[in-house]
Formats: structure tokens, sequence, C-alpha cells
């Protein structure tokens, strides 16, 4: 039998190690390491099978010919603790959902002091993690990051950056922030459907379900809460006039994990963006119309995600399975734009409330739930890797915008994305 080298070993120099390298935004995040990875990286591919990870590296550009491959499975402490202990950073994509996987990559990152990035969007879980591992890591200063995909690092670096410029234009902090999710092309993966079914089906087995019932469920202990009893800000069920965003609007779908970021990242930061700072999220239509077909199209498959029968039928036969996602061409030719208001408190009585426009676009990087998520995925991770004394240097269970901030905003900026303050 051929002699196989430990992980610790064939790593020991991996500043990156991609765990789930073989699902489906896992090879994508490795395309985007071996095409667009910055010279002289030294990253390595995690996962449970060997064969599927030695034939992924075959598929991958020519630079990727020498990236090591190792075994670890998520449920085998031993492996777990060997790649923590050789890497500078695990991305890790081994998710869907990540509830029941996660914690033991979250546990041994933190162990090791080595950092930690995902893309999940389960609040529970990231609230689990916060509350089982946030002072381990403080300890060993290992940055813990989940939702680094397009849930959520769109909206909590659109809220930094409007409410940055707000206290640097106008010296008020904000009294709301409103995110307009804009137009967009992409598909949705097995994936993230797989969670989004995990949280619906075991909702009262999920633990710390708060995270997700309460609109400040997902903020550190000792957060003051705030306004919000939504998730959509100024919008309702139906589509609504929206004065901040000047356009027709109706609930953004993903509003409820990424509001829960973004009120925990205006907690962590001691609430620089402002003491009563309200947050919400938006997707803009065309008109009353069409925005109402929208919706009625939502709460249709929500209905059928919540009922047993038809939820059995959908797995069966209409929803991608884990691991499986949109076309290439979709990938390639999906993009999103968002647009970020913030309005700041009254400075004058009788005055009008000053307003700051952030933009975060997808520029070049593809779709947004699988291509450009890989991007954000890896980009946060080499945020870590790379210029670690720049991001928040005492470690812990944090967010993109907390953790990251400006050192990721200039990453994604360089590597052909935008995220822009309008000018006054």
């Amino acid at each position: 039998s051929h002699h196989v080298p430990t992980a610790s070993a064939m790593v020991a120099a991996a500043q990156v190690v991609v765990l789930g390298a073989t699902g489906f935004t896992g090879r994508l995040a490795c395309e985007y390491l071996a095409s667009r990875g910055p010279d002289g990286l030294s990253w390595a591919m995690a996962g449970r099978s060997l064969t599927k990870l030695e034939s992924l590296r075959g598929e991958l550009p020519e630079s990727a010919r020498g990236v090591p491959v190792m075994e670890v499975d998520v449920r085998n402490e031993k492996q777990l603790r060997e790649m923590a202990g050789a890497a500078k950073v695990v991305i890790n994509f081994a998710g869907t959902p990540y509830a029941d996987k996660a914690l033991p990559v979250v546990a041994a990152c933190a162990e090791a002091g080595c950092c930690y990035v995902d893309i999940t969007g389960e609040p529970p879980f990231m609230q689990s993690s916060a509350l089982q591992y946030d002072s381990k890591a403080k300890e060993t200063g290992a940055l813990i990051i989940h939702a680094c995909g397009f849930d959520s690092v769109p909206s909590d670096l659109g809220a930094l950056l409007a409410a940055q410029a707000m206290k640097e234009r106008h010296g008020v902090s904000c009294q709301r922030i409103r995110m307009y999710s804009l137009d967009s092309r992409g598909g949705v993966s097995g994936g993230t459907i797989h969670s989004a079914l995990y949280m619906v089906s075991n909702r009262n087995g999920i633990e710390n379900r708060e995270a997700m019932d309460l609109p400040y469920g997902l903020d550190p202990p000792g957060g003051k809460g705030g306004p919000d009893k939504g998730d959509f800000g100024n919008v309702n069920a139906l589509p609504a006039w929206d004065e901040d965003g000047e356009a027709w609007a109706i609930p953004f779908v993903m509003a409820p994990v990424n509001a829960r970021v973004v009120r925990r990242s205006n907690a962590l930061s001691g609430y620089s963006y402002g003491e009563n700072c309200s947050y919400g999220e938006a997707m803009v239509v065309p008109g009353p119309i069409s925005g109402f077909a929208a919706v009625m199209g939502m709460a249709l498959g929500l209905c059928a995600l919540v009922m047993p029968p038809t939820r059995w039928a959908l797995r069966k036969f209409v929803l991608p399975s884990p691991g499986e996602g949109p076309s290439r061409d979709l990938q390639n030719t999906g993009y999103f734009n968002i647009k970020t208001v913030a309005v700041g408190q009254q400075s004058a009585a009788g005055a009008a409330p000053p307003k700051v426009i952030a933009r975060v676009e997808s520029g070049d990087g593809g779709d947004p739930g699988y291509k450009c998520t890989a991007r954000m995925a890896v980009e946060s991770a080499l945020c870590c890797a790379l210029e670690r004394e720049k991001c928040y240097k005492p470690g812990g269970v944090v967010t993109p915008a907390f953790g990251l901030g400006q050192v990721l905003v200039d990453r994604l900026n360089a590597s052909g994305m935008r995220l822009v303050v309008e000018e006054p």
C-alpha cells in the first residue's frame, strides 16, 4: 500500500486550506485560488475523499498541480486538529447545513489560533459558534468569521461604508440604514436550499433558534438591541413605494439573515453606526404589479417548502441536490448590484437629515450565490492569511465588517468588484 504522508506534513506551509474543496462552491474557490491567487501563496485542498480531491486537482489550471490534498472528515477530531495546526486560515465549505457539521471545525481552529471563514447563512449556528468559541478564539487570536459569501458580505460592507461616510462627512450617526437589492442574475445552489430546508423542517430542534426568531437574536451578550421589529425596513409584505430607496420595493428574501449580521456588526463596534440605528433590506421592483407577482411567487414557494408533502416532492424532483448549482454560463454572466442608503440624525431642527449612498457591485465577479460568493470567501480568507495585522487584532467570533472591514473592501475592489461611497 502506498504511504500517505500525514496531513500536517503536507500542508505545513499552507497559508490557506479549502475544506470541502470538491463541493460546488469549494471547487469554485479552488479555481479562483489557482487562477487568481496571489503569487507565492501556499494553499491546500481538504475533504473526505482523496480520490475526489485528486481528480479535482487534475481539472484545475496548471498552477495547481503541486497543491497538496489532505483527507479531512469533519467528524474526525484528529484530522481537524492536524489541519488547524498546519494552516493560517481554513475556508470551510463543508456545510449544507453548517449547523450539524461545522462546530468541530470552528473548535479546532479556535484552539489552534487558526483563522476560520465560511459562507453559512444560518444565524442559529453562528450564535452557537459565538457562545461556545468566542472566548477561546480571543485567547489564541483566531478570527472566526461566518457569512463571508453573498450572505452577508455585500450587506455588511455596504452598511459599514455608508455609516463611516456619514460620520466623516456629516459628523452624525445613522438613524437608519436601508439596503436595496437592485438588478441581479444568478441561480440557487442545492446547498443553499438544503440549509434553508434544514432550518424550516428542524425549526423546533435547532439550538439557539432565537438567533433567527428575534431581530437582535445574533447580537453579542450585553447587546442593547434596537428599534427593529422586522427585517424589511420600510416595506411590509406587499409592494410599497420606498422613500429612502426612491423606488417600488418588496421584501428581500435574504434580509432575515443579512440584517442580523449587520446588527451584530453594529453591536460589536460599540454601536459606531448609531446607538438606535434601524436596519432593513428590500428588493427594488419595476412597479407595484410586477412586485405583487414576485411576492406571490415567493409566498407560494415558501408554502411549498414549509408543507412536508410538497417539501418531499420538491426535494426529490425539483431542487438541485447539495453539490449542484447553476451552469457555467449563468455563473459567468451572473451579477448583482446593491445600494445601501444611510440616513443620519438631524443636525438642526427643520433641516433634512443627511443621506449617504454606498454601492456594492459584483463587477467581474460572476453570479452572486456561487462564483462571486467563492471570490468573497477566498478574499476574506486572504485578509487573514496575508494581512492579519490590519484586521481586528484580538480575534474572536466576528462579522466580515467588524473583523475585516476596510481590508476586505480594498481586496474586493482590487479583485474587480466595486465597493464605493457615492460622491455627495
